[in-house]
């Protein structure tokens, strides 16, 4: 759930040398269901009511865990961090919880 759909950020990349670079970001997704995922990616370019397709890749798999087997939340990543200080609305978590 959440929204399937994200605009270009022109950010700077904090993994090489605070370079510019262009992020997609997708802040509220979420998964309901237990097991293993990868995401595909797909980007676009829209011109006028032309759409063109341009590539698509997956992600690397991540788990999606119940509520009782769920380990707790992991601190935020650098780059999370560096997202959000260039003024991206994500939640940071500074602290880690384990159960």
């Amino acid at each position: 759930t959440g929204s399937v759909v994200s605009s270009l950020y022109h950010l700077k990349d904090p993994q090489h040398g605070n370079e510019d670079a262009g992020f997609f970001v997708f802040p509220d997704l979420s998964v309901r269901t237990e097991g293993s995922y990868r995401l595909k990616l797909s980007l676009y370019e829209v011109v006028g009511s032309n759409v063109r397709h341009c590539k698509s890749i997956f992600s690397a798999p991540f788990y999606v865990y119940t509520a009782k087997k769920f380990p707790g939340m992991e601190e935020s990543t650098p780059l999370s961090c560096s997202l959000a200080d260039q003024g991206i609305k994500i939640r940071i978590r500074k602290d880690i919880r384990v159960r």
